[in-house]
């Protein structure tokens, strides 16, 4: 198995920072309005891109899943 990891971005400047980290080479999903589920980047990446930016972060939180290979 491997791990995954996700990074959960919550911002009113969601719209911007989605254009920005898929350029960036995250993957980044929709899952509400202002929130953002991103794989290929670290938090850390994220959160200096906002900065970056100018934009606020109002979450920043990254969980692990164990992804299985399908054989």
């Amino acid at each position: 198995m491997r791990v995954r990891t996700i990074v959960w971005v919550r911002s009113p400047h969601a719209s911007e920072l989605h254009g920005a980290l898929s350029v960036e080479g995250g993957a980044v999903t929709v899952v509400a309005p202002g929130l953002l589920r991103v794989t290929g980047l670290t938090a850390a990446e994220i959160g200096d891109l906002a900065v970056e930016r100018g934009a606020p972060i109002h979450e920043l939180r990254t969980t692990r899943r164990c992804a299985r290979r399908v054989t």
